[in-house]
């Protein structure tokens, strides 16, 4: 039975009541961001020639303080790729417009500029709700709320003709905002979902290749080889004076058949990746398999818990141990292969090592595969590091990243 890719999983999975996951992530990083420099001018704004015994500084400064602690723990749970949930944005919403209206509550006067505070959280949170009918609702809760607050604190017997069309124009202001954030977070979010609809049929192509692959090309090549093997016995039979160079062209073209059958691993192989599995569990297999095409011992050694990583991380993270491990094959003649996966906190260290011949002078600009490396490398925002000794020290490709390299930033 085919596993559903990580990325492509059930939509009742991926969804949250009325906002989808990635949706929500999305809509997050924009909110804590902007939340941040709204904030951050607050606090500029009640600093700047403090009168300490204003009544309102207090209150003020603790809603400030309040709603700078919450998001900044939001913050920290995206930055370290913790679950956000749409619980903690409401939440994050909620006391926005709670600090405002208090705001505008304690300072008892319709002139106070607190009013204008309402758009940016308005929308913050038609970025991250984006269903028109909640972004609708919630409007319609917040200009409700203003409205009274504002009559409360200037009743209306007090209120002009003037600052009825004042509050009517602010009240008509907070419409626009969610209504404009909406069409343009709802732009936005149909074209990031085309592009991974995109993204999956392109894995399940992937996929379903790798399957035929290994159910007709890979067999093939693998009798093939057998068939080598058979002849090579055959030949050492034989005591004619062409049996030295037949068994040379025989062993020549059983290693030619060897490299063929392991680099038709690397697409057969791969498929996991895109089905969701992890990489630990993809480099196990793929080392047994090396040691069963090459007869080179090979071993996977892993430290730590493996975090979710990405379909793109995994499959680079793969393709460079694949090249690795083909070069030791072809070049270095090792007697063994260790493969080294190192989880730690703020990211990883995968690394390929043999115990063979090592490498020429000038190795890196021969042929393509160490340029490749190190550009998948780049691609995660790491780092490629070739390592070899002296003739018989054995070679070492390490590839190091951290993990916020390859979350999208936060």
């Amino acid at each position: 039975m085919r596993t559903m890719p990580r990325d492509a999983v059930d939509d009742s999975r991926r969804t949250l009541g009325w906002v989808s996951l990635d949706d929500l992530l999305y809509g997050a990083r924009v909110a804590v961001w902007v939340r941040w420099v709204v904030l951050l001018a607050w606090f500029a704004q009640m600093n700047y020639r403090v009168d300490l015994a204003d009544p309102n500084y207090v209150p003020n400064s603790l809603f400030a303080t309040a709603t700078l602690a919450l998001n900044g723990y939001v913050h920290y749970r995206i930055l370290t790729g913790r679950t956000v949930t749409w619980r903690w944005m409401l939440a994050l919403s909620v006391m926005d417009v709670t600090m405002l209206t208090a705001g505008i509550a304690v300072s008892s006067s319709f002139q106070n500029s607190f009013f204008v505070l309402y758009y940016p959280a308005l929308a913050m949170f038609a970025v991250v709700f984006t269903s028109s009918m909640i972004s609708f609702l919630a409007v319609t809760l917040v200009a409700a709320m203003y409205t009274t607050v504002s009559l409360l604190v200037e009743p209306v017997v007090d209120f002009e003709i003037k600052e009825e069309k004042v509050l009517f124009i602010r009240i008509v202001a907070m419409y626009g905002v969610v209504m404009a954030v909406n069409l343009i977070s709802r732009f936005e979010r149909i074209r990031r979902r085309e592009a991974v609809e995109r993204e999956r049929e392109l894995q399940g192509e992937q996929i379903g290749l790798a399957q035929t692959m290994h159910d007709t090309v890979a067999q093939s090549t693998y009798m093939i080889g057998i068939g080598i093997e058979t002849a090579i016995e055959l030949a050492k039979a034989r005591e004619d004076e062409d049996r030295d160079a037949l068994l040379a062209k025989l062993r020549a073209t059983h290693t030619l058949s060897k490299a063929a059958m392991w680099e038709l691993r690397h697409p057969i192989e791969i498929g996991p990746i895109f089905e969701g599995r992890e990489l630990g569990r993809v480099l196990s297999s793929h080392a047994s398999t090396f040691t069963t095409i090459t007869s080179i011992p090979t071993e996977l050694v892993r430290s730590g818990r493996e975090p979710p990583l990405s379909t793109i991380t995994r499959r680079l993270l793969f393709s460079i141990a694949h090249n690795a491990m083909t070069n030791a094959f072809r070049h270095a003649h090792p007697g063994k292969v260790t493969i080294s996966l190192d989880f730690e906190d703020d990211g990883l260290r995968m690394s390929v090592s043999d115990d063979g011949v090592g490498l020429p002078e000038g190795y890196a600009e021969r042929g393509h595969g160490f340029r490749n490396m190190g550009a998948d490398a780049e691609r995660m925002g790491g780092r490629l590091e070739v390592v070899t000794g002296e003739p018989g020290r054995g070679t070492t490709v390490t590839c190091t990243i951290r993990y916020d390299a390859h979350r999208g930033g936060g």
